[in-house]
């Protein structure tokens, strides 16, 4: 048994959420699933094949890998299973998803609604203490928007919030909250002289002290990773989650929404089956009334599906603003299908590619080295949407991430940093000096150079400007959430490059006036 919060750790961030669904929709689609070897296994390669999970030889071919990822979405309410046939099924949460909603809003709306007892918590590989009866989310936004808290770490979540809050009761909060505040004045000293037997593993035992904080505090940086997929919160120079001034007000309405967990009764005759559709509802739904006897999945309708999961994981990597002939080659290449094939599939298919390419981006300006590179691919895609030509650089020595061109003959060049908190280094100062400018200042009448992360230090605007004394080429730094803010300004009315060309060469941060004031 595992005394303490769970969550599934084979994806430890959720921005994969939409491609893993879309694949193991495409699997299971009208079938059992448990009970077909071939199917994990082929749902396993698909993840693989997408850069979605880690390659590797399946020594044993029972299709583990493939287990843990229906228990990501399970334990998410974005599938269920039938009961009396083991048919698994999306539910409308994640046909929501598939249909291409907004993902956000969507998984948010499943985040504080995902509660323990559960499905998920009552599973034989998992099987969290009966003790706890909680929506961890929420339980997390409610410390974060008291005064005393404010703010939270992995190190204060696995010590205390993960094992030690059972309910949602003002006793239990008060217990915690203490809890925490004690460790920030007296550090481990006052963990339970038996804190390595009371969080034992479930599977090993007792381990040692470090061992247990270690696993504990992965669980609640998991837990953090799956917050700020939300947007609601974000993270200080310290690393530490805190809500914004603009998130508050969002925050309280969830907390102040009058309702409660779920009822639960396993042993209900289909009681596990109606929680998790009642749990599935995606936003503004009351009830799932669905009837699937006799279904038919024709190759028609995989096809469709098949088409479907393909353009949303391309709108996670780059902006798309209409459908074209390069995307419909693209799909068809990757399918296999013929062009009026896709476009078939394709008709009367609107999801909103733009919500989808905000969620993405925006986890990877925040991804370190692990999605660096389709950060680079999908800033120069963003300068695409803006009219210029873009070239991705980023593969070569001593040059800087993108190159891009305006019609108005004049270029520049970007450097992404998946950073939460970005400075320009001596050694990055150095690069852009020494190397990128003077790479592209010849003959490409190069006029500014920019940098792209999560967020920025606080002498950003002197480093800035230190670059452009000793080049003579302005430059300019963004966020990754101002970027997304630019494109969207541009969709609802196209920039003039003269006027871009201005904001790109300011010396300083870009910041949201500037957008607004374009």
């Amino acid at each position: 048994m595992i005394n303490n919060w769970q969550v599934p750790r084979n994806k430890r961030k959720l921005y994969p959420v939409v491609d893993v669904l879309s694949l193991f929709n495409l699997q299971t689609i009208g079938d059992d699933w448990r009970g077909n070897l071939h199917r994990q296994l082929d749902f396993e390669s698909e993840l693989e094949r997408f850069g979605l999970k880690r390659p590797g030889e399946r020594r044993d071919r029972r299709a583990g890998g493939a287990r843990t990822y229906e228990s990501w979405l399970f334990n998410l309410g974005l599938i269920f299973k039938e009961q009396d046939n083991d048919v698994v099924r999306t539910t409308l949460a994640g046909e929501a998803l598939l249909a291409g909603q907004p993902p956000v809003p969507i998984i948010t709306n499943q985040l504080m609604k995902l509660q323990y007892p559960s499905p998920y918590s009552i599973r034989s590989r998992v099987n969290i203490n009966p003790r706890f009866r909680i929506r961890p989310f929420r339980f997390l936004l409610r410390l974060l928007v008291d005064q005393q808290i404010q703010t939270l770490n992995k190190a204060e979540i696995g010590r205390f919030v993960i094992t030690e809050g059972e309910n949602e009761s003002t006793t239990c909060f008060q217990h915690v909250k203490q809890r925490i505040l004690n460790f920030r004045n007296l550090g481990d000293a006052i963990l339970h002289a038996n804190f390595e037997e009371l969080y034992q593993s479930s599977t090993t035992g007792v381990r040692t002290r470090e061992s247990t904080i270690s696993y504990l505090e992965d669980i609640g940086n998991t837990l953090i990773n799956y917050l700020e997929y939300t947007q609601l919160v974000r993270r200080n120079e310290r690393g530490h989650i805190y809500i914004p001034a603009e998130s508050i007000a969002t925050v309280e309405t969830i907390l102040n929404d009058g309702s409660g967990l779920r009822a639960f009764n396993p042993n209900e005759p289909f009681g596990i089956q109606r929680f998790q559709r009642a749990f599935g509802l995606a936003p503004g739904q009351n009830r799932d009334n669905r009837n699937f006897g006799g279904q038919t999945i024709t190759d028609t309708l995989y096809r469709e599906r098949r088409v479907r999961s393909h353009l949303l994981h391309i709108a996670g990597t780059r902006p798309i603003s209409h459908f074209n002939v390069r995307l419909i080659n693209e799909i068809s290449d990757s399918t296999g299908y013929s062009n009026h094939q896709v476009e078939d599939a394709l008709a009367n298919f609107r999801p909103d590619t733009f919500s989808h390419f905000e969620a993405s981006y925006l986890n990877m300006a925040l991804s370190g080295t692990e999605l660096a590179a389709d950060f680079e691919i999908a800033t120069g895609g963003i300068f695409e949407e803006l009219g210029f030509d873009s070239e991705h650089v980023g593969n070569q020595p001593l040059h800087p991430d993108v190159f891009v061109r305006s019609p108005l003959n004049f270029s520049g060049i970007i450097d992404t940093k998946a950073y939460r908190q970005y400075t320009i280094s001596n050694d990055h100062r150095n690069r852009m000096i020494n190397n990128y400018i003077p790479t592209y200042q010849n003959g490409n009448n190069l006029e500014f150079f920019m940098y792209v992360a999560d967020g920025f230090g606080t002498n950003i605007d002197t480093q800035v400007q230190d670059i452009a004394t000793r080049t003579n080429v302005n430059g300019s730094v963004i966020t990754a959430q101002n970027m997304i803010r630019l494109l969207q300004r541009h969709s609802s009315n196209p920039l003039d490059h003269n006027r871009l060309r201005m904001l790109f060469t300011q010396n300083s941060i870009i910041r949201l006036s500037d957008i607004n004031s374009l």
